[in-house]
């Protein structure tokens, strides 16, 4: 450990060294009170510095905090951008990885071996409430109503930054916008010229092969990647599941973790009309098991699709119209084994179940941006949503109510559907003001208005005041509402012995006050501390019947504190660091929500050795993880987890090589389990590696 320690010094030290060096020799700059004279750079620097300054520039901006470009000193929001150039240097391969290290996020795993996303304290199902979009567009699924369990592993190879915003968004973004909003935005023919070729492997038999590509035909412009993923996955051994000790059950046995997945992103622009495609296919394996019991069979498959068409018309400087339509297709088509064979004595075959279903979304979207008069900015827009479920098929090897073992997998889609083909409507009305009052202080206040088929409208407002009252300092106060609509999978699972939907559900709500202060000490360093205050209501809950149904019940209050530092001393060495507070509650019981903890923070150092390597550590902290009511086992206990990755490049023309260690010093940990299913929890992954070759046409 200790010579581990003085390695990590000795290479952080010695980048600032090299930092300090290269800045002298390689770039002079003379100039007389601020001025700049000339600046001479080292031709071999050039590019490096190019892309340096495109990536602060890059750090500097969001799109999401307003629906068009704005600095993040003058967003209405709590922001966090994550470029690609970070991405690279941290190792970061999915978009979960990203996340991680987002102040207020904490990321846990389900028992299908899915990750879920917690957002200051909450956790549900799904990751429900976090909104997520890929250049704008949300990916949301409607069965789930969240986009993790498609999208927690979407390659990030390709990714120009990752967009933040931490707090309401329905004022612009509508359903699932309750407590964060993520936007990928993916690298187009400004960020690749050419043919960029990516394979790695590594543990567990994982191997990666992307292409992507970029290039200009006039005013035709073309760019997207192509990636194939394969891994067994990491396996650790179950102790004991759901059904231990009864004879039929496979603990102490192996989880599973098995997957394949293909993934291929389009966009072609011809003057205004941009084109932008989507496609998704994954084959998985059951980590333990959907009933939180091992088993062999279980096939988890899913194709997700898009296609979206955007035209930007700008009838003069002062107003710009943006409208779009959009189609989208998700295919859910699992076989499950829920228990294994000869369960209870009962069972020879065990339970198994084949589901499919079919959702499709059709949209338009009419954004109209107006620049009323200086320093006076209106956007408002109209959406409409048609979305549909159909093509359900159900079978099964047993009564889906009575649960009577039956010969042969039964086909239950007329008589005992598991859910019903349905249709939602959506109308939304959005409207939004942004004037800069004086120099120092800015004002924003939104709207909007959604309408559903299945529910009486929801109205959420938001507000935000920001004063730069000092040089280089801002402060942010922030008032918002927003909603998570109940999804289908909540409204209409049905014919289930454990748990059923209930059409009558209305939509959760949250009230959230925030105060944000910022301060840039110098060019190269910055601090930030942010108070969060959220109620929510409705929350939609199963309640204690046979079987469970979904209803909206109870609350949480929550409240914290994020506080982040960062320090870029230039020439591809920073530092950061940040620490989440999260006070989350029961309104009724007044216990702690359970399965998220009230201290986790994030600790990287990149340095940039020289002109052929770059280092980088990464440090996920958490604090012990509070038990669901009623669960008598100890809290999950705290952890430290390290991460390593160097890069060799310039020693071959367009070559680059990674290498990535994850859980550098193998460190034990867990995600927690339900309670009265596996008692030991879901044992995580230990140290594993990565290389990865990348060459550039």
């Amino acid at each position: 450990m200790q010579k581990i320690i003085i390695i990590i010094i000795f290479i952080f030290t010695g980048g600032l060294l090299n930092f300090s060096l290269a800045f002298s020799q390689e770039v002079s700059v003379r100039g007389e009170q601020g001025g700049i004279e000339a600046i001479s750079i080292h031709p071999k620097k050039t590019n490096e510095i190019l892309e340096e300054i495109k990536w602060l520039q890059a750090e500097s901006m969001i799109t999401i905090a307003t629906r068009h470009k704005t600095p993040i000193n003058k967003a209405p929001s709590i922001v966090t951008v994550i470029t690609s150039k970070q991405i690279k240097q941290m190792g970061f391969r999915t978009l979960i990885d990203v996340l991680k290290i987002v102040p207020g996020f904490y990321v846990s795993m389900d028992e299908t071996g899915e990750r879920e996303i917690a957002v200051r304290g909450v956790l549900d199902d799904a990751s429900q409430k976090i909104k997520v979009l890929i250049d704008g567009h949300s990916i949301n699924d409607v069965w789930r109503g969240g986009a993790m369990w498609n999208f927690n592993d979407l390659p990030v190879e390709n990714v120009k930054r990752i967009e933040v915003i931490r707090g309401p968004g329905s004022a612009l973004y509508g359903q699932n916008a309750f407590l964060a909003v993520v936007n990928v935005i993916t690298k187009d023919t400004e960020d690749i010229d050419g043919i960029q070729v990516t394979t790695s492997g590594g543990s567990f038999s994982t191997q990666n092969y992307n292409l992507l590509f970029g290039r200009e035909f006039g005013d035709l412009k073309i760019s997207g990647f192509l990636d194939y993923f394969d891994t067994q996955g990491f396996s650790r051994k179950i102790e004991q599941d759901a059904l231990f000790p009864a004879a039929a059950s496979r603990s102490p046995g192996q989880s599973q973790n098995r997957k394949e997945k293909t993934d291929l992103n389009l966009r072609l622009s011809y003057n205004n009309l941009e084109v932008k495609a989507k496609y998704m296919k994954k084959r998985r394996k059951d980590y333990i098991g959907v009933g939180d019991a091992l088993n062999e069979e279980s096939i988890l498959r899913d194709t997700y699709m898009f296609t979206e068409v955007t035209y930007k018309l700008s009838l003069n400087e002062k107003l710009n119209i943006t409208p779009k339509l959009y189609y989208d297709q998700y295919n859910y088509d699992p076989f499950f084994e829920q228990r294994p064979d000869g369960h209870l004595g009962v069972y020879p075959e065990g339970i198994k179940g084949q589901l499919r279903f079919k959702q499709r979304t059709i949209g338009f979207d009419n954004q109209v941006n107006y620049k009323v008069f200086e320093g006076n900015e209106l956007t408002f827009g109209l959406q409409y949503e048609w979305i549909h479920q159909h093509d359900i098929k159900y079978g099964k090897n047993s009564h889906p109510i009575t649960n009577a073992n039956l010969t042969t997998v039964v086909d239950f889609t007329h008589d005992l559907p598991f859910t019903r083909k349905a249709t939602r409507h959506v109308y939304a009305f959005y409207l939004q003001d942004e004037w800069n009052i004086t120099k120092d202080i800015d004002l924003t206040v939104g709207v909007r208005h959604d309408r559903f088929t299945r529910f009486e409208g929801t109205t959420n407002p938001r507000m935000g005041l920001i004063w730069r009252f000092v040089e280089d300092a801002h402060l942010k106060l922030l008032l918002a509402t927003a909603f998570k609509a109940p999804s289908f999978q909540e409204l209409f699972l049905t014919n289930n012995s454990v748990k059923i939907g209930n059409p009558s559900l209305d939509p959760e709500k949250i009230n959230t006050f925030e105060l944000g202060l910022g301060y840039n000490f110098t060019k190269h360093m910055s601090v930030s501390m942010n108070y969060f205050y959220n109620r929510i209501r409705d929350k939609i809950i199963l309640d204690a019947g046979s079987p469970k149904q979904f209803q909206n019940g109870g609350g949480s209050r929550i409240q914290g504190i994020e506080a982040e530092w960062k320090a870029d001393f230039g020439n591809d060495n920073y530092v950061f660091a940040n620490y989440t507070f999260q006070d989350a509650e029961d309104t009724r019981s007044r216990n702690r929500l359970p399965d998220v903890p009230v201290h986790n923070s994030n600790i990287g150092i990149n340095a940039g050795l020289c002109e052929y390597a770059n280092a980088n550590l990464t440090t996920f902290l958490s604090g012990p993880r509070p038990r669901e009511d009623g669960d008598t086992r100890r809290d999950i206990p705290a952890q430290a987890l390290v991460n390593l990755t160097l890069i060799g490049k310039n020693f071959v023309n367009n070559f680059e090589v990674r290498g990535s260690v994850f859980n550098l010093f193998d460190k034990r940990y867990y995600d927690p389990s339900p309670q009265d299913t596996v008692p030991t929890d879901y044992p995580q992954q230990g140290r594993s590696f990565i290389i990865e070759l990348r060459y550039e046409f």
